[in-house]
């Protein structure tokens, strides 16, 4: 009896056990790596000084964290016009919440009603008295039905307002929704297909990026790495969609650089680092002769040739002077090769040796 209670209770903490442990596993928070990218993009097109960018907000005294960016409002005043992603970081709110869907994401029925949830809890938390100074942005590849009926039962009604933007309320907030794939094809928004589902199906597929995105995309590209490779110190987090987003601009790299005259992709090395990448006979190959030998000395030229070949280096002139008795010590291969020369050179075909008759019987 004593037996079957003891193994009754270890079932039940190894039960217990695994049950806690399930839990640990469900409560690791899985990040998706277009968050990070979409920061980084953020931060880089917004007016320098004037916004802070915060990649995560706790919406409670207890742990409660959203993909969502908050883009708050540093200094007073009239920022400048942003040059870059107008569609997503022009005309911001003393405090803007940006709900972000990622490429391998859609925009579901909840994604509404928790936007509106963060929205008014983020009021009590951040403290803000006038619900005025808090305004929405909701970036995804599409809209979808769902969300869009979904907002419309909570009193919003989108209005389209150019190329894959559309404009509403919801409840007392101003809200913006940005459809990043008809959007990154207007002039000045081409980053936005960085976190579209082209950038996973075709990355080589990227829009023609002018000089400013395409600075911004090196920056992109350096965050990326370290969404692979954190630096010390960093902790390294559980993500989605990790591989995707490194293979993705990856490949979209390789087809920009492809896209640059060469000038623009050699600018700023050395030439010892452009020669690196090739063998030594692939870069004399795209130099003639007379430009290969050019600077080098008399013996230099030679240098590692057998004695046959250093004679057919001689200029026909000098063939001409070596002797009859000399040439017969070269190998007939040599002394066939000197003798079309030299035939060419005068127009005339080469004379075939007579065969020496025996003495006659």
């Amino acid at each position: 009896m004593v037996a079957l209670l003891l193994m009754a209770k270890g079932n039940r903490m190894a039960t217990t056990r695994e049950v806690r442990s399930s839990q640990r596993q469900r409560r690791v928070r899985v990040y998706t790596a277009w968050h990070p990218v979409l920061v980084a993009l953020l931060e880089h097109v917004l007016p320098e000084g004037w916004y802070q960018c915060i990649s995560e907000f706790q919406l409670a005294r207890e742990p409660l964290r959203v993909d969502i960016v908050i883009l708050r409002r540093s200094r007073r005043g009239a920022p400048p016009r942003p040059r870059l992603l107008t569609s997503v970081v022009g005309e911001l709110a003393e405090h803007t919440l940006v709900h972000f869907k990622g490429p391998t994401d859609e925009l579901e029925r909840d994604d509404a009603r928790m936007l509106l949830a963060y929205a008014l809890q983020y009021l009590v938390v951040a403290e803000i008295d006038d619900p005025g100074a808090v305004a929405l942005r909701v970036l995804a590849p599409r809209l979808t039905p769902r969300f869009t009926e979904a907002l419309r039962s909570l009193g919003c009604t989108l209005t389209p307002t150019g190329p894959g933007t559309h404009e509403g309320r919801l409840g007392v907030f101003p809200l913006r929704v940005v459809e990043t794939v008809p959007a990154n094809a207007r002039e000045g928004e081409h980053l936005l297909y960085t976190v579209t589902p082209g950038m996973v199906a075709d990355p080589g597929g990227i829009p023609a990026l002018s000089p400013a995105e395409i600075a911004v995309f090196w920056a992109l590209l350096e965050h990326v790495e370290q969404v692979r490779h954190p630096l010390p110190g960093q902790r390294k987090r559980h993500m989605k969609d990790e591989k995707r987003v490194v293979e993705s601009f990856e490949q979209a790299l390789a087809r920009l650089v492809a896209r640059l005259p060469p000038e623009q992709r050699l600018a700023g090395l050395a030439p010892e680092q452009v020669l690196q990448a090739y063998a030594p006979e692939q870069v004399l190959q795209a130099y003639a002769p007379e430009q290969r030998l050019a600077g080098l000395a008399p013996e230099q030229r030679l240098a590692g040739l057998t004695e046959a070949q250093a004679v057919l280096a001689l200029p026909d002139a000098m063939l001409r002077a070596l002797s009859e008795e000399y040439l017969a010590t070269l190998p007939r291969q040599t002394q066939a090769a000197i003798q079309k020369r030299l035939g060419a050179a005068s127009g005339r075909q080469p004379a075939r040796r007579r065969k020496t008759r025996g003495p006659s019987k």
